[in-house]
């Protein structure tokens, strides 16, 4: 995706190709909800190195991949005695508590997550 976007590769300030997302602001990772859209990608700016191999409205992204890693840092970000994470044990009896605190979740278990309305709203 990196590669697509003409970005720097290996660690970076701004990681993610879609926004301006400075990776070293911990504190709002799960609390800042609107982060700004990139408008540009001039080489030598925000960490793009090369012209644009291709257009960013023209990639798709896979989504699964991306909401495994949603869930997964949804899930370390909650709190571990909170209505939602309970929620979680009740649906998943089968897995143990350890690999949820830690986000294991496979791909029909997400399909099922997005799917489930209580685990929406028990989560706000």
């Amino acid at each position: 995706m990196s590669f697509l976007m003409g970005l720097q590769l290996r660690y970076t300030k701004y990681c993610c190709f879609l926004c301006l997302w400075d990776s070293r602001a911990i504190a709002l990772h799960y609390i800042k909800i609107d982060w700004p859209q990139r408008a540009s990608f001039k080489p030598g700016e925000m960490n793009a190195k090369h012209p644009l191999l291709a257009e960013p409205h023209k990639i798709i992204v896979p989504p699964l991949h991306i909401k495994l890693g949603l869930v997964k840092n949804l899930v370390k970000a909650m709190d571990k005695n909170g209505p939602a994470f309970k929620y979680l044990h009740e649906k998943f009896p089968r897995l143990s508590v350890a690999k949820i605190k830690e986000g294991v979740f496979m791909g029909t278990r997400i399909k099922q997550l997005f799917r489930d309305s209580k685990f929406e709203t028990s989560s706000k």
